[in-house]
């Protein structure tokens, strides 16, 4: 299965050369009704409110800061993704067979690729849960995927507003706990953190031939795009590279074979 990953231009060629694809914080998304919210039970007990309030501030903080998000999609042509995430236009779409990239392994990820399709709903699910875990959990702790919690995960990781339906979201979870230092190995896969002034960097290191597709913007710079195919082929031997294009009579993004700036002149 390959799943698509929309980005800027630069930060595509960094992709592409380091073979590492970054998994976010929940805290640095832009939509503030994106963050974990962990559901608690309803009680009629007020005393009891105030400690489930305390109790959800807290799980909500170590869901948070150890909990890193891969945000996939089912499609390379979709108009508004590449507006909106990939520099209008400018950018490109890289496509990862999942597999491959062990993110549909269920020891080393929270929620992995195959059980990660986002939930669109206009307001949160109160009801009480359907299922009973048999198991427990470290919360903020837990590299491996808890299939008898999937119910409380879908609430807690894969629940979005309605309005982001056109993404068709396909989500990756992971443990980011234990990892620092440039390169570190830990349950969850292996990790290079790096840090800017405003975050730190998780960047998680892809198994090779992970990459498996890649699309130029419609409107990439030319020469910069022939420099990174070039780079891409021998760098991803299996690669296959497209050209987007724009379909004028039907309003929607189509693509064909990347042709090299030599073809396109004979």
């Amino acid at each position: 299965m390959i799943l698509y990953k929309y980005m800027p231009f630069t930060i595509g060629e960094s992709v592409v050369r380091n073979n590492t694809i970054l998994f976010s914080q929940p805290r640095h998304f832009n939509d503030p009704f994106d963050m974990p919210a962990y559901p608690d039970e309803a009680t009629a007990d007020p005393l009891s409110a105030i400690f489930a309030g305390l109790r959800t501030m807290v799980k909500n903080q170590a869901w948070a800061d150890n909990s890193g998000i891969l945000s996939l999609t089912r499609t390379p042509v979709n108009a508004l993704m590449w507006a909106h995430y990939a520099e209008q236009h400018h950018g490109i779409v890289i496509g990862i067979d999942v597999a491959t990239a062990c993110l549909t392994d269920e020891t080393s990820n929270f929620i992995p690729a195959q059980f990660g399709s986002v939930i669109y709903a206009s307001r949160r699910e109160t009801s009480d849960f359907a299922t009973r875990p048999s198991t427990g959990i470290a919360v903020g702790a837990t590299h491996h995927f808890p299939v008898d919690h999937y119910e409380k995960l879908q609430r807690v990781f894969l629940r979005k507003p309605l309005y982001w339906a056109y993404e068709e979201e396909v989500r990756v979870v992971k443990c980011l706990k234990g990892i620092s230092g440039a390169l570190a190995a830990t349950p969850s896969g292996s990790f290079e953190l790096s840090s800017t002034s405003a975050r730190d960097l998780h960047l998680y290191k892809l198994p090779e031939g992970s990459i498996r597709e890649l699309y130029i913007g419609i409107r990439a710079d030319t020469e910069r795009a022939e420099h990174l195919v070039m780079e891409a082929r021998v760098r991803h031997p299996h690669l296959a590279a497209f050209e987007c294009t724009l379909d004028n009579n039907a309003l929607a993004v189509g693509f064909e074979e990347y042709k090299s700036i030599s073809e396109n002149r004979d």
